[in-house]
Formats: structure tokens, sequence, C-alpha cells
């Protein structure tokens, strides 16, 4: 797979947005914290999670604690890593899934639409 998925797809329940949104996460893995706090950026995010860029390898599994920002409003959220991938030399494409759906998240993504 080459770069991320669709941004928008009209059988999503909740649909893609293509948006630039900075992301501060802290990753584990089995319980064992493997990042200190780091920053990422979204690629696509929905109100179900996010395909988001970062500097660093991580695995499927992966647990998250996510701050996103966006607009004028900062969300704290868990996830799951469901893919991981090399795009280039020191990016990696990681997708999400938000252990809840963020439906706060949806009013604020909704103009973006």
């Amino acid at each position: 797979m080459n770069g991320p998925p669709p941004a928008y797809d009209k059988e999503r329940q909740y649909p893609r947005v293509n948006k630039l949104f900075f992301i501060s996460y802290i990753a584990r893995e089995e319980g064992e914290q493997k990042t200190p706090i780091s920053m990422g950026r979204t690629l696509n995010i929905s109100s179900t999670g996010i395909g988001m860029e970062i500097y660093q390898e991580l695995g499927v599994g992966s647990t998250m604690e996510m701050d996103i920002d966006v607009e004028d409003f900062n969300l704290s959220v868990q996830g799951k890593v469901v893919h991981s991938h090399a795009v280039e030399e020191g990016k990696y494409y990681v997708g999400i899934q938000f252990n809840e759906p963020q439906e706060k998240l949806h009013e604020k993504l909704t103009p973006f639409l």
C-alpha cells in the first residue's frame, strides 16, 4: 500500500477528512511505554480513527494515548494501531482506531466534509 487510504469513502459511517492537525502521543507495547511524548500529524481523520504520519516505527497492536488539536478544540483519546508501514526513509504511516467513537470530534469535522 502506498500512502494513506482515500480521504472520503461514501460507504463509511464516519467519513474521513483530509486535514492536517498536530498530535502529541505516547505509544505503548504490551503495557510498556515505547516512546517519549512525541509529535505527529494527521493525514486523514474521522470520529473513529486517524491516519497519521510519524517519525518512528510502531507495531500493529500498540496502544496510543493522544492529544489532538482540532481548530479550537483539544481532544484526549486512546486507540490502537491497526496498520503501520514505512512511506519513505524515516517516515511512517500508521492507522489508529479509537477505543470508542468521538462524537464531539465528529461535530468539529463536519464543516470539512
